[in-house]
């Protein structure tokens, strides 16, 4: 009894890590910290560590009592759909594309995001599966991290036009923007927004992201 303890309480406190390799991703790693598996890159926490307090962070801005649909652009290992499950106390549909095969793997086999009957998961890359998408939704969650680098594309005037075509009249849409986004790059972004959504910057999320609230008004 006393060795199962001590291994208990090693597993607890040491952390044991899988490594897994990825054409798109490189390395990655689910380790166990503190009771807790996550799921992180060579540079970046992507699921259950900061990516979750940050993307919590956005959802607490958003009315979730008006959403009946969430699409997520950027499944990772599905931290997000652990917050809107047991925090934000919402149970419809969730779509949630991922551009990584091995991702998706991890994602069924190491935190079993499949086990909720109402996640559909895809393997596509963003920027085509919502140009072609004709599903409106009340929330889109946009996290589309490539370590600890969004793609150049997602910030693209034809990605957020075709974002606002996706999104409900009165929906919102939560942008993790960026790690240590400069200045210039947020205001050139920002110049691409559509018309139709009002947006709230926040800066310096748990130190170093950018996220963004956009709410479609018309």
């Amino acid at each position: 009894m006393q060795r199962e303890l001590f291994k208990k309480w090693l597993s607890y406190y040491r952390p044991q890590s899988h490594y897994f390799s990825s054409a798109i991703s490189e390395e990655l790693e689910v380790v166990w910290v503190k009771g807790k598996k996550l799921l992180n890159s060579k540079g970046a926490n992507y699921s259950y560590g900061g990516l979750q307090e940050v993307l919590d962070y956005g959802l607490d801005s958003i009315p979730m009592s008006n959403i009946n649909n969430v699409l997520v652009l950027g499944m990772g290992g599905g931290c997000v759909v652990d917050s809107l499950r047991n925090k934000y106390d919402y149970h419809g549909p969730i779509v949630g594309v991922e551009l990584d095969p091995v991702v998706i793997e991890i994602a069924k086999k190491e935190f079993h995001l499949l086990k909720d009957k109402k996640v559909r998961l895809i393997e596509a890359d963003a920027e085509k599966y919502i140009a072609e998408n004709t599903t409106k939704y009340d929330l889109i969650i946009v996290d589309l991290f490539i370590d600890v680098k969004v793609p150049d594309q997602f910030y693209s005037q034809q990605f957020w036009e075709n974002i606002a075509a996706a999104v409900e009249d009165n929906g919102f849409v939560l942008f993790d923007a960026g790690i240590d986004l400069s200045p210039e790059k947020l205001e050139e972004f920002l110049k691409n927004v559509p018309e139709s959504f009002v947006y709230q910057v926040n800066l310096e999320v748990l130190v170093s992201n950018t996220v963004i609230i956009f709410n479609k008004v018309y």
